[in-house]
């Protein structure tokens, strides 16, 4: 069941409120902007105030409808629109999921396996 939050200029933010499996990655890629001097020296600084966000990738067991429910949410958003999470024991964070894959176990079991990619995008 998701949860919404209102942002300021009357868009909503949905909570993905569905707990991944146990274990997952998480990943790092900081972004850096170059600048190529004479003789081999490069300078380096960090591009922007946020940039090392974050890509977990995460698995969530489900049964048929849940999974549904899962996809239907990712469906919404289209890899585009960011949404909360809480990975547990980090903080909440804004992500956004532009790729997943769904697995039929048999039985009604499914695996639904995601990639979400921090974003700092404004708005509450």
């Amino acid at each position: 069941m998701a949860r919404f939050t209102i942002l300021s200029g009357g868009d909503v933010a949905e909570v993905f409120s569905w707990t991944p499996l146990f274990g997952g990655s998480s990943s790092v890629r900081a972004r850096v902007k170059e600048a190529r001097l004479g003789d081999g020296y490069v300078q380096r600084v960090p591009d922007g105030i946020n940039a090392t966000p974050r890509v977990r990738k995460l698995t969530f067991a489900a049964g048929q409808a849940e999974a549904d429910a899962i996809e239907a949410f990712l469906e919404r958003h289209g890899g585009a629109r960011w949404f909360w999470f809480t990975y547990p024991g980090a903080a909440r964070a804004k992500f956004r999921c532009g790729e997943w894959d769904r697995s039929y176990l048999g039985a009604g079991d499914e695996v639904i396996s995601a990639s979400f990619e921090q974003v700092f995008d404004p708005g509450e």
